[in-house]
């Protein structure tokens, strides 16, 4: 198939398609509270979430958008994310709403069956990742006392000490970027070699 998939005939969004992103949707956040449940009382390993949710999960995704391939995919795995990690924050939720269409834009670029914009599409998608710890650049008593009321008073403390340089964004943001480029390799790596070749997509 090279670097395209094929084309689908309807640009808009059937009931099956919805019903397919959904349970991509589902699949996505279910990984991505097991995996939170493993590093996220850890305050350096949460700070290294969007790496390690952008290596971890770059196959649901891919899988998703590539099986969907219309326009909404993306968008309904990030708001369903959005709706269950940020609270509703405005901040939180403002940044995973332009991660998600930053994504789509990328696969509309690529007219919905260039690999190579989905893989891309995959690095600004996980950015929305990094939602919760941009909150700490524009309205950091109110992140750290989310924290301490979450994880406790400790924790808040290591995260506030370790988000204080001013180079710290850069590291989160970062992160999100080479999970999301490692991520884009191994579930393009994946999807070609067992759900191309099933016919799955």
């Amino acid at each position: 198939m090279g670097d395209v998939v094929e084309k689908t005939n309807s640009k808009k969004l059937t009931v099956k398609d919805l019903i397919f992103a959904g349970a991509f949707a589902a699949i996505y956040l279910v990984a991505v509270l097991g995996i939170m449940m493993v590093v996220g009382s850890v305050p350096i390993l949460y700070l290294l979430c969007p790496c390690i949710l952008g290596v971890l999960l770059g196959s649901i995704y891919l899988l998703s958008v590539t099986k969907v391939r219309k326009f909404g995919a993306a968008l309904i795995i990030e708001l369903l994310f959005a709706c269950i990690s940020t609270g509703f924050d405005p901040i939180a939720f403002s940044v995973c709403v332009i991660s998600a269409v930053l994504a789509e834009i990328c696969i509309l670029i690529g007219k919905y069956k260039s690999k190579k914009w989905y893989a891309i599409s995959y690095v600004f998608f996980n950015i929305g990742t990094v939602a919760n710890f941009i909150r700490i650049f524009f309205a950091k008593d109110a992140y750290i006392a989310n924290l301490q009321q979450r994880a406790g008073g400790a924790f808040a403390d290591e995260m506030t000490k370790l988000l204080s340089p001013w180079w710290s964004w850069i590291m989160v943001i970062g992160c999100a970027v080479v999970g999301g480029i490692i991520g884009a390799f191994i579930g393009s790596k994946l999807i070609k070699k067992h759900f191309e070749k099933a016919g799955i997509v």
